[in-house]
């Protein structure tokens, strides 16, 4: 893959999330194919924060190790980012940075200029005017994105356009790989949390309850951004047990309900999580990952809750978990949640982490199945109304209060009525009626994603470790190849005797190799267990070191 790796270096509090965005949004509306990474420290100011942006040929899911250029606003930071930095490595910087071993440092007098253009804090814009000159990008691009941000504010925006317009007289001299651009219409640049958020909007979502936990708020804040447009009742409860039982709430009255949080939110949640399944409650739940345990690190990722999202709530019912492998899935993956939940009337997971949830990029404009938007509510008053009603499929009528008809739910083992009761035959009767759902389920989950199935070592992966290992595999060719899960409870594994030949490793964001033990459990097949547990995101380079390490290519 031809492709460039730019790294803007500074602190929390430098304003770098934003400028970062101004940079990839720019790029991308020139037509460049973009991914995006932060990594910050859980601070309001001060410590680490670097924005990764990455553009190629193709559209890449992931970052690279190393940098070609970085645009330097911390001296201490910078020099964090060049442990991984390439030979060839150009770091562009203020006037008095100071110079660095394995870097050519350019200095500029951003300051001054941002002063001279009447906006002395518009020094990011002087760096966004340079860059966006040194990659041949048109000048109305950048600033039709600033007029977007600070429109309402007609001196603001003058100036800052000045100091565009300075950036662009800077001859940053450094001779970039010629990267082919195209036009992004049909194109988005999107967040998982942006894909996550929508797809719930789309999906008909009309209440969401949370308790802010990093970083699963931020599909909460796409809804509350877009809560008086869609009418969509968002509430920041007390804390997590209220959050997930106001769902529970809401869904028992006919709404599309959802609930975000992070690992140690959904600690929280499992006796609500239980509830909805005793009560055949559809609700959908945001988990986003994050390195764990107790508080861990909280602004980095992680692949560690899985068993812990597959198992939660006490005792057993049936339930639905993806663990969407890019933005654009995010999207999909929501709506189709929101429909499982309510066909089988089961409570659903949306596995993400920091990675997907804080990384853009760029992807295709996502599907929209109709099919999702069925609600499975009768609408009818029924005579002699069973809510629990024992039938074949074990899914009984769904109706919803003010429909003329009396609805009971307990969270007692009850009967067809919905009236509790301790006749332990029925007892047996009610706890089978739950569980066949999964037979059911199982045939709505798609199929994994293959590449090189004639391969001799196949790596099996899931959730957003997809874009890394997928150009590992590109990297290094035919010998090597991978299975690839998005929907990973109730596991379809229709082809998996097609491997047994094979040299099998799973390469997991966790220590132990959760999925695959989850694996052998379901195919007996047992796998070599690579693991990335130190809070970043895996890179192809790194796969491919550590499967040399392992003996299996």
């Amino acid at each position: 893959m031809n492709d460039i790796m730019i790294g803007i270096a500074g602190e929390a509090g430098q304003g770098i999330q934003t400028f970062g965005d101004a940079v990839a949004k720019a790029l991308f509306r020139a037509g460049y194919n973009v991914f995006t990474d932060k990594s910050y420290h859980s601070r309001i100011r001060g410590g680490e924060y670097i924005y990764s942006i990455r553009i190629a040929d193709r559209r890449p899911f992931c970052i690279r190790d190393g940098y070609d250029l970085v645009l330097s606003m911390s001296e201490e930071t910078t020099e964090k980012l060049l442990e991984k930095a390439t030979d060839k490595v150009y770091v562009v910087a203020d006037e008095d940075h100071k110079d660095l071993e394995k870097a050519t440092v350019k200095r500029f007098s951003f300051s001054k200029m941002a002063e001279d253009a009447g906006e002395k804090r518009a020094v990011n814009t002087v760096m966004l005017g340079a860059l966006m000159s040194l990659m041949s990008v048109e000048q109305e691009v950048p600033q039709k994105l600033l007029e977007d941000t600070f429109g309402d504010k007609e001196d603001v925006l003058k100036a800052n356009i000045r100091a565009l317009r300075k950036g662009y007289e800077i001859a940053l001299g450094y001779d970039l790989p010629d990267i082919p651009r195209r036009d992004n219409k049909s194109f988005l640049l999107m967040t998982g949390t942006e894909a996550a958020g929508y797809g719930a909007i789309s999906a008909g979502c009309r209440f969401l309850s949370a308790y802010p936990m990093t970083p699963g708020t931020g599909v909460m804040n796409v809804l509350a951004a877009n809560s008086e447009k869609h009418s969509i009742v968002v509430e920041q409860a007390e804390d997590e047990i209220a959050a997930i039982n106001m769902a529970i709430g809401a869904a028992f009255a006919g709404v599309r309900s959802m609930v975000t949080t992070s690992g140690g939110g959904f600690a929280l949640m499992q006796e609500g999580v239980s509830l909805a399944g005793m009560t055949e409650t559809p609700i959908v739940a945001v988990v986003a990952q994050r390195p764990a345990p107790a508080t861990g690190l909280p602004t980095r990722t992680a692949q560690e809750d899985l068993s812990f999202v597959m198992k939660s709530g006490h005792g057993e019912f049936a339930r639905y978990v993806v663990a969407p492998r890019n933005a654009r899935e995010a999207f999909e993956l929501t709506r189709k949640a929101f429909f499982i939940a309510d066909k089988y009337q089961v409570p659903v997971f949306i596995l993400l982490s920091q990675q997907l949830v804080d990384s853009s990029a760029t992807i295709e404009v996502p599907s929209v199945n109709k099919e999702h938007d069925q609600r499975f509510i009768e609408r009818r008053e029924i005579d002699d109304y069973k809510r629990f009603s024992l039938t074949e499929s074990g899914i009984s009528p769904r109706v919803i209060p003010g429909a003329g008809t009396i609805i009971r739910a307990d969270s007692d083992e009850h009967d067809e009525y919905g009236f509790i009761s301790e006749d332990l035959s029925l007892r047996k009767k009610m706890v089978e009626k739950r569980m066949k759902k999964l037979t059911s389920i199982l045939k709505e989950a798609a199929e994994p994603l293959w590449r090189n199935p004639d391969a001799d070592t196949i790596i099996i992966g899931w959730g957003d470790s997809w874009g890394a290992i997928d150009e590992a595999v590109s990297e290094h060719g035919g010998s090597l190849g991978y299975l690839h899960f998005s929907e990973v409870f109730p596991l379809r594994v229709d082809e998996v005797s097609k491997l047994s030949s094979k040299k099998l490793v799973t390469i997991e964001g966790n220590y132990s190799g959760l999925f695959g033990e989850y694996f052998r459990s379901v195919t007996g097949m047992k796998t070599t267990h690579i693991g990335k547990y130190d809070g970043r995101p895996m890179t192809p380079q790194w796969i491919l070191s550590r499967l040399v390490e392992e003996g299996m290519i």
